[in-house]
């Protein structure tokens, strides 16, 4: 999953991969407490969820380093995606009595 959003975010160095996987991490939790499945985060097939690597990619992009001018819209276009995730059942969390 980093060296998806590293090549979606321009990022061609591994300098930054503690950073980026910590931002990952940070956006799945945020997802999570907010009603999304942990498993969508699995691969299934042996790829990603596009949805979820767009939002993640956007939550990636609002957060990282510290003199964007663009963090704003970044983080209204991960809050889009985590927002829809949790409406859609093929992403909600169950509620454990399936």
């Amino acid at each position: 999953m980093k060296d998806i959003i590293k090549k979606r975010c321009y990022i061609m160095t591994n300098v930054f991969d503690d950073e980026i996987e910590s931002l990952i991490s940070a956006g799945i939790t945020d997802c999570i407490q907010s009603g999304v499945s942990p498993d969508v985060f699995k691969k299934k097939n042996n790829e990603y969820d596009d949805q979820v690597i767009n939002c993640l990619t956007a939550f990636v992009k609002a957060n990282r380093g510290n003199d964007r001018s663009d963090t704003e819209i970044y983080m209204k276009m991960y809050e889009s995606y985590r927002d829809k995730m949790t409406l859609e059942s093929d992403y909600k969390a169950g509620d454990g009595s399936e």
